[in-house]
């Protein structure tokens, strides 16, 4: 009975033996396989030299459309007049190490180029390199482009004209908010005439400067017009200085002139006088409203603000004041307002 479980032990681990040796001999016979990098494609290290009459440009993207994004971006890089002299010119590069070319272009494209859009584009190659890798080539008309650009710009043009014609009856912060709009629509049309020099050499921009400038002086001229004068109830008289003197600061006019530009601020304020741990304080609870000539509220704000003093109420409703003014120094004196222009 004894040799009988041996010899059964003994065969249990022989088999485990030739079992090993079995598996072993397959792992030697396997060979790790490393796969070589995926050569670049021809058009994408050498792509076509931009010329007279079309732009090339490569990039890489995680997606295709990411990488169209970023050779449109390339593309708008290289016909920037402003940063013609920082941009980091790449042929060189393409054959290099691919990683550090995109971020020395990426980097100068976010920090330089200014919001030149391309609309119009073909995509001339397009592949995929490897995970979340995508290469594209595009490829652009100069004279369609050009085209595209004053299309956009005469578009736009037309449309601040015909919203100024509508807004000629509105008060007169709707129409600072306006011009001020308008001229935000505009900040970077002398970028675009210069691409469009770049593109057309014969370009005329003068009409599309002065069309713009008319929005910056029709802000500032009418910004010069204007005119605030007060009204106070009894325990708001100590608060209308700190706030003429922030129109001031932001060099509007305090005159008691009644026209189409002129603007009334209401300020009616409740006080709440209490004693806590000593100390005198003045809750004071603020309305302040701004109308026009017509009697129309244009804006309004409410505060709560408590002054607090060991000599008395009258010392605590001027500290009231005070920090009235620290707010108008800290948040503006539109905010305060409730006046956006």
């Amino acid at each position: 009975m004894i040799m009988r479980c041996k010899t059964t032990s003994h065969k249990v681990l022989i088999g485990l033996f030739l079992t090993l040796l079995f598996f072993n001999g397959c792992s030697a016979g396997k060979k790790v396989v490393v796969h070589e990098p995926k050569p670049l494609p021809s058009w994408y290290t050498n792509p076509p030299k931009s010329d007279e009459r079309f732009l090339y440009e490569v990039a890489e993207g995680i997606d295709k459309q990411d990488a169209i994004t970023k050779a449109l971006n390339l593309m708008a890089s290289t016909l920037s007049v402003t940063i013609a002299s920082e941009y980091k010119s790449h042929t060189t590069a393409r054959s290099g190490s691919l990683n550090s070319y995109q971020q020395d272009v990426e980097d100068t494209v976010t920090a330089e180029v200014k919001p030149i859009r391309i609309s119009s584009y073909q995509l001339l190659e397009s592949a995929e390199q490897g995970f979340r890798r995508h290469l594209v080539l595009l490829k652009s008309d100069k004279r369609q482009l050009f085209e595209s650009l004053k299309k956009e710009l005469d578009e736009n043009i037309a449309l601040w004209e015909s919203q100024k014609r509508s807004i000629t009856n509105a008060n007169v912060i709707e129409q600072l908010r306006f011009y001020r709009e308008a001229d935000s629509s505009f900040a970077s049309i002398r970028q675009t005439l210069n691409v469009m020099h770049v593109l057309n050499s014969g370009f005329d921009s003068a009409p599309y400067i002065q069309a713009s400038e008319r929005y910056k002086s029709g802000y500032n001229d009418l910004r010069s017009k204007v005119t605030f004068g007060f009204k106070a109830n009894r325990d708001a008289l100590n608060l209308v200085e700190p706030i003429k003197a922030g129109l001031s600061a932001e060099q509007l006019l305090v005159q008691d002139k009644y026209d189409r530009y002129h603007l009334t601020v209401f300020i009616a304020a409740k006080i709440d006088r209490v004693q806590s741990m000593g100390f005198d304080l003045a809750r004071t609870a603020i309305s302040v409203t701004t109308q026009d000539h017509l009697g129309t509220t244009i804006g309004s704000n409410k505060l709560n603000i408590t002054g607090q003093s060991t000599q008395g109420y009258a010392v605590a409703e001027e500290n009231v004041a005070i920090k009235l003014k620290r707010l108008i120094d800290k948040e503006g004196i539109k905010t305060v307002l409730g006046l956006a222009f």
